[in-house]
């Protein structure tokens, strides 16, 4: 699982062909001690940006924003344009998990794929979309990944890893759809970028046949 030092982070996520930059405020206590975590949103989405730029100019232009009430907001937006530029780890690619399970459980393919899949769940938290939390964090094989439980080495591990590939490839098709429902682009991130072929998803399927 990520481990999120500051109360609000800039973030990359792609999905179906799209990048974007957004917000995210890991897990915070209010002043009635109830926990919160969420993205920069409009009131109804996930908002992602092209540039830091574009992130910048979108924060002037909508003031009344998701993260606006944040305790930590006022000393966000002091660090100016430098805070929206993602560190290199905080970029999470919703495409690459096929590739991801379809390759050997080294210790990065792992984290990596850990990391994505844990996101993904975020997105489910903050959006309260109940069916793909269900999904995520009920499914067996997705907790023992997220959790770390397993280090997938080892006869048993190997099993646990192909256990692993034959539920992405029978359901990250939907967690993916329901992801993209909550995710508005704007500016030069709503322009696909063409993705060169990948077979990922079909040696997943061939491998769970």
């Amino acid at each position: 699982m990520p481990s999120f030092v500051d109360p609000i982070v800039a973030v990359s996520l792609s999905a179906n062909g799209r990048t974007g930059l957004t917000l995210f405020a890991p897990p915070w206590e209010d002043a009635d001690g109830e926990e919160w975590q969420g993205f920069l949103g409009d009131g109804a989405k996930i908002v992602l940006l092209g540039t830091p730029d574009e992130l910048n100019t979108w924060l002037g232009d909508n003031p009344d924003h998701d993260l606006a009430d944040h305790p930590a907001w006022p000393a966000f937006v002091n660090q100016g344009k430098r805070a929206l530029t993602p560190a290199a780890e905080a970029h999470y690619d919703f495409d690459r998990v096929y590739e991801l399970a379809a390759g050997e459980p080294d210790a990065e393919t792992v984290s990596e794929l850990a990391d994505t899949v844990d996101m993904a769940a975020r997105v489910a938290d903050c959006c309260e979309d109940g069916m793909l939390r269900s999904l995520l964090t009920g499914t067996r094989e997705y907790a023992l990944l997220v959790e770390g439980e397993t280090g997938y080495s080892g006869r048993d591990g190997s099993a646990e890893w192909s256990a692993l590939g034959d539920v992405i490839a029978g359901s990250w098709e939907r967690a993916l759809g329901r992801i993209e429902s909550w995710l508005r682009w704007e500016g030069s991130s709503a322009v696909p970028v063409p993705a060169a072929e990948d077979s990922a998803s079909e040696d997943l399927d061939a491998e769970s046949s």
